[in-house]
This record gives C-alpha cells, structure tokens and sequence, in this order.
C-alpha cells in the first residue's frame, strides 16, 4: 500500500512539473526538404572496365552535383518549456551523378570509342530511395511569436529503389552488360545520424511554421556485397572503401498544436472557453 501510495504521489509530482513548465503538449505536421544528396567515397566499381588503359580502369569519377528532396508526416510532443521529441516518416529521393573524360579507347559490347589521342565521356547516374524515419531530441528557444529549435537524434532508412545508369560515349553501358542489378548493388538499410535547426513563426495560437537546415549523415555502408566483386580499388585506395549517405538543404514544415501554454502565447486553460 505504502509504495502504491509513494508511486501516485511521485507520478502527481511529475505531472505537475510538466504542467508548471507551461508549453507541453502535442504537435503534428507536414515538412518537406531540397536537398543537396551526396555518396561519399563512391569507387568506380567496375564502372570504367571497357577502358584498355589500366590507370584510366581504376580511377575515381569526378562528382556531379546531385539534388534530391524528401517530405512526410512529423508528429512532436514538447515535455518540457525547452525540450521536446519529434518523430518523423519521410519519403526520400536520394542518389549521386558523375561526370568524366578520360583517354581512350573503350572497348564497348558493339563498338569501340576513342583512342590514345582523344577523351572519352563517362557519366554515372545512381538513384536511390528510401523511407526514413528519425527519432530527435528537440531544444526550443525564444519567446513570443518566433522560437528557434535544434533537433538531434538517429534515423533509420529502408530502400524503396534503386537505379543505377551508365553511359560511355553517350552509349548506355550500364545497367545491360553487367550481371548484377542497382537492387543487388545497395543495401536494403541505411542508418544515421539526422540534425536540424531553425526557426518556428506562431501565426496562430494552435499553428506554426518552420524553416530551417536539415543535414543527414549515414553511418552504415550502403553498399551490398555485389558491389564488391565488381572491382571497387582505384588508384588512390588498395583497400576496400565504405561508401555513406550524406545530405543537407533547406527545410519547411507546418504544423499544429493540440495543447496550449498557460497564460501566454498558447493557452491551456482557455482552450476550451466559448467564444
């Protein structure tokens, strides 16, 4: 009876503190992101094989800039006046392009390209998505109508596709004259590390936008053992090379509150007064 009793009092006692911080309560919205999409230390993996030159087969392909972008459903609850969880389920557009010229000649299925005395173009086109779902930790700062925030915290993601394209010469090598698909090629999972940051703009007392940076650090090797048995040295590694999701850009949302703060901005204790 005594610990039931010391149990409802510590439990009251909780419930008072969040409810003394003022601002806690449950939020959902909509948010979406343009992304600048990277893979980094991405070898070649057999992409250059048609070249006879051996320095040119095991060289690295410049990169490209890639965009991409994701957008989903964001559910939060705020525990605390500063400090709150947010939860997220985003589909993603993902992925890396190359573009290079290197000495010839290419010796492709049906045709040869280039020689010792002329370059040859090589594009490189990998496409990837995923569902992501990040679990943060949020800070909120600020008073009145604008609040800045930072968010931190892992996300997980399962790939949904993938597509890989090669083009030498302007001549599709890649995806007909290897064995292995782009499906093969990556890993189902990816998981990381996601960081945002900006600003909230309450427009009313239940709903607020926000506008910040998004940033994504994969941690796990997207690559999946295909990959590796299509010849992934280069001249500047002997060894095998991890290759990882990275991406960053802005961000927008909307959102809504369900619980009010008292006595301010947001007001619990009139939520439910008749106007």
């Amino acid at each position: 009876m005594k610990k039931t009793i010391l149990l409802v009092c510590c439990l009251t006692g909780i419930l008072h503190f969040l409810q003394a911080q003022n601002e806690t309560g449950f939020d959902i919205g909509v948010s979406g992101t343009f992304n600048s999409a990277w893979i980094l230390r991405q070898n070649n993996y057999g992409t250059l094989a048609p070249f006879a030159n051996a320095e040119v087969r095991a060289s690295e392909m410049a990169y490209k800039y890639t965009w991409g972008g994701n957008g989903g459903l964001c559910l939060g609850y705020k525990i605390t006046k500063h400090w709150g969880v947010q939860a997220e389920i985003q589909y993603n557009v993902t992925g890396q392009n190359y573009n290079d010229n290197f000495e010839g000649p290419a010796y492709l299925p049906h045709d040869t390209v280039g020689s010792t005395s002329s370059r040859v173009n090589v594009q490189r086109t990998v496409k990837l998505s995923y569902i992501q779902i990040p679990i943060m930790a949020k800070f909120i700062t600020g008073k009145g109508k604008f609040k800045f925030y930072a968010c931190l915290g892992p996300q997980i993601g399962i790939r949904t596709y993938a597509y890989e394209q090669v083009k030498i010469a302007g001549t599709v090598y890649l995806p007909d004259s290897l064995n292995f698909t782009a499906d093969q090629k990556f890993q189902k999972v990816d998981f990381g590390i996601a960081v945002q940051t900006g600003a909230q703009f309450y427009a009313t007392p239940h709903l607020y936008f926000d506008l910040g940076i998004s940033v994504y650090q994969g941690v796990m090797d997207i690559n999946g053992s295909a990959l590796k048995q299509l010849g992934w040295y280069d001249k500047n590694h002997l060894s095998y090379q991890s290759s990882y999701n990275f991406r960053g850009g802005i961000m927008l949302g909307i959102h809504y509150m369900f619980w009010h703060q008292r006595g301010g901005l947001l007001d619990i204790s009139k939520a439910g007064e008749k106007k």
